[in-house]
């Protein structure tokens, strides 16, 4: 479960420009021979985006499309893994974009919103060793690593 806000100025009829904010409380668990809460993980999305809607600006449905970039922060995590080292994870804040889509239903002033929206996020890169070709030399190779957000949201909008 998460909360969150948007915030949104029409440009036209149809483009709008919007700061979503959105707060998680995520717990990690460990699985094995049983479940172990491991720590609470907090994560929060800042993010600017464009949106258009379809339909005339005093339309009783109005799907929309958006996407924007931003930042996402996670809280800081450590924890001791199984072969008795510390692990950290998050405590950072990254760049990530933001997309999706939903629909507005108005009656008169006040509606609700219905939304989906996906938020890749870069997290970090593990080295994996070398690649060599015969023709332009060895790089370094790594795997990349990716927290991928979907979120299904819904609540109350009120036009002005």
């Amino acid at each position: 479960m998460s909360w969150g806000f948007t915030l949104g100025v029409f440009l036209n009829r149809n483009f709008e420009v919007e700061f979503i904010f959105d707060s998680q409380r995520t717990t990690l668990e460990a699985s094995g021979t049983r479940t172990v809460e491991v720590d609470s993980l907090d994560v929060g999305n800042y993010h600017g985006a464009l949106a258009y809607n379809f339909g005339s600006g005093d339309s009783s449905v109005r799907p929309y499309f958006f996407g924007g970039a931003g930042a996402t922060s996670y809280s800081p995590l450590s924890f001791m893994g199984a072969d008795g080292k510390a692990r950290e994870i998050a405590g950072q804040t990254r760049l990530s974009p933001t997309f999706g889509g939903g629909v507005k239903v108005y009656r008169g002033r006040i509606g609700a919103r219905a939304e989906v929206r996906m938020t890749p996020t870069y997290i970090k890169s593990d080295s994996t060793g070398w690649w060599c070709d015969p023709y332009w030399g060895c790089y370094a190779t790594s795997k990349s690593q990716y927290a991928w957000q979907i979120q299904m949201t819904g609540g109350v909008t009120v036009r002005f």
